[in-house]
C-alpha cells in the first residue's frame, strides 16, 4: 500500500514558528507584569505540554499490553508526541529557577517554624527534588525511544516476534508510567500547597492527561485526514473511536474531580478543606467554569453517535477539552501562590491564552518535525490490517 508521507513545511511550519515568537512575548509581558505571575504561568505551561506527551506514552503503553490494533493506524501521532520529552526537561530545569517563588516548602525559615512542614522536609527538600525531576525525565525518554524502535521493528520483517516482545516492554512500561505521573503530581502541583494532600490526585492528574491527549490526537487525525494523508486507511469508524474516547475520559475525570470534592467536603477535615475554601471565595466563577468545559460541554456535546462521526464536532470538542486542560491546571497551581504574593491574572486572562496559543507553535513545531521523519503510517505492522477495517 502506497501511502503518502507528512510533510512538515509550508504554512504550517510558518505559522508554528510565529507562534512560538507570540509565546516569547507573552512571557516576557508576564515576567515583566509580575515575577509571580510569570513563573506560576511558567509552570502551568510546563505541566500542560509535559502531561499532552506523557498522554502519547500512556497510549502506547496501554496498546503494546492488549496488542490494540485500533490505535495502529495512527500510532506514529502518540509516538511523535513523546519527542517533545527534551524540550520539557529543557522547561522544567528553567522552572527550577522559579521555585522559591513557587513553593514555600523552599523557604528553610519558613520549614523551620512550621510543625508540619518540618515533618516532611524528608521528601520537600531542593536536592531530592530536581534528582527525582531528572531521573523521571531519563524515564520517559528511554520508554519514548524504545517505543520507537519497537515500532520501526514492527513495521519490518520480524513483526510478529517484536510484537510479543513488546507486550512485557509495556508491561513495564506502563508500572513506570503510573508511578512517575503520581510523583510528577504530587511534586510539582500538590506540593504547591504542602499542608493539603489527596489520596487520589494522582489518579485526578491522570485523567485530565488522557483527556487532553485524546483530544490532541482527534485534532491531528482528522487534520491529516483532511489534508490528503491517511487515504484508504481512516474513515468515519475511527473517528467515532476517538469520540468515545474523548467522551469516556471526560467522565472519568468528572467522577475523580467529583470525589475527591465530595469526600473532603464531607469530612470537613480543616488541613483538607482549604484547598476548596481558597478557590470558592476567590476563583469561584472559574472553579467551576472549569467543571463545565471538561465534563458537561463533552458530555452533551459527544452524547450522539453522529457527533462521533462528524469531523467538525470532533475538532471543536477536542479543541474545548484542550482549553479545559490548561484551566484545570491553572486552577491547581495558581490561587495558593498567588495569595501568598498578592497577585492576579495578568490581564484578564489574554496574556495566558497568549501563551498556550504560542506553546501550540511549540508543540506542533517538534511533533510535526518528529512526524515528517518517518513513515505516517505503520502498514507492516501485524496489527494494521485489523486496525485500518476498525467497525463501529
Amino acid at each position: 500500500m502506497e501511502i503518502k508521507n507528512f510533510e512538515f513545511k509550508g504554512g504550517l511550519k510558518k505559522v508554528s514558528m510565529a507562534l512560538i515568537i507570540l509565546c516569547l512575548v507573552a512571557f516576557g509581558l508576564s515576567f515583566s507584569l509580575n515575577k509571580a505571575v510569570g513563573w506560576v504561568d511558567f509552570l502551568v505551561f510546563s505541566l500542560y505540554f509535559t502531561t499532552l506527551s506523557l498522554s502519547g506514552l500512556f497510549l502506547l503503553s496501554l496498546a503494546g499490553i492488549v496488542q490494540a490494533s485500533w490505535l495502529t493506524p495512527y500510532k506514529r501521532i502518540p509516538e511523535a508526541m513523546t519527542s517533545f520529552f527534551p524540550v520539557s526537561f529543557i522547561m522544567f530545569i528553567v522552572m527550577c529557577f522559579g521555585l522559591h517563588t513557587v513553593y514555600e516548602w523552599t523557604h528553610k525559615d519558613v520549614v523551620a517554624n512550621d510543625p508540619i512542614l518540618s515533618e516532611k522536609v524528608a521528601w520537600l527538600n531542593e536536592p531530592r527534588f530536581i534528582i527525582t525531576m531528572v531521573v523521571m525525565f531519563v524515564i520517559w525518554n528511554v520508554l519514548s525511544i524504545f517505543y520507537r524502535r519497537f515500532s520501526d521493528r514492527l513495521d519490518g520483517q520480524n513483526g510478529v516476534q517484536a510484537s510479543k516482545n513488546q507486550v512485557g516492554f509495556s508491561a513495564i512500561s506502563m508500572i513506570l508510567f503510573s508511578l512517575t505521573i503520581c510523583i510528577f503530581a504530587f511534586d510539582w502541583i500538590m506540593s504547591v500547597e504542602p499542608h493539603w494532600f489527596s489520596t487520589i490526585f494522582g489518579i485526578y492528574v491522570f485523567a485530565g492527561t488522557f483527556q487532553s491527549g485524546a483530544a490532541f490526537i482527534t485534532i491531528c487525525v482528522v487534520m491529516l485526514k483532511r489534508w490528503g494523508y491517511f487515504e484508504g486507511i481512516l474513515n468515519e469508524n475511527h473517528f467515532h473511536d476517538l469520540g468515545k474516547w474523548m467522551f469516556g475520559m471526560s467522565v472519568f475525570w468528572a467522577y475523580i474531580w467529583i470525589s475527591q470534592y465530595l469526600l473532603i467536603w464531607y469530612a470537613n477535615i480543616p488541613e483538607e478543606t482549604e484547598y476548596y475554601v481558597l478557590r470558592h471565595h476567590h476563583w469561584n466563577t472559574i472553579f467551576f467554569f472549569n467543571l463545565a468545559i471538561n465534563f458537561f460541554v463533552p458530555f452533551f456535546g459527544l452524547m450522539t453517535r453522529k457527533a462521533k462521526r462528524t469531523p467538525k464536532s470532533l475538532l471543536t470538542i477536542a479543541s474545548i477539552i484542550l482549553i479545559g486542560h490548561y484551566i484545570d491546571l491553572y486552577v491547581m497551581v495558581a490561587p495558593k501562590v498567588f495569595e501568598h504574593h498578592n497577585a492576579h491574572i495578568t490581564g484578564n486572562g489574554i496574556v495566558q491564552a497568549l501563551q498556550l496559543l504560542g506553546g501550540f507553535g511549540l508543540f506542533i513545531y517538534v511533533v510535526g518535525n518528529a512526524l515528517s521523519k518517518r513513515k505516517i503510517a505503520a502498514v507492516n505492522d501485524p496489527t494494521f490490517a485489523e486496525g485500518s477495517h476498525l467497525h463501529q
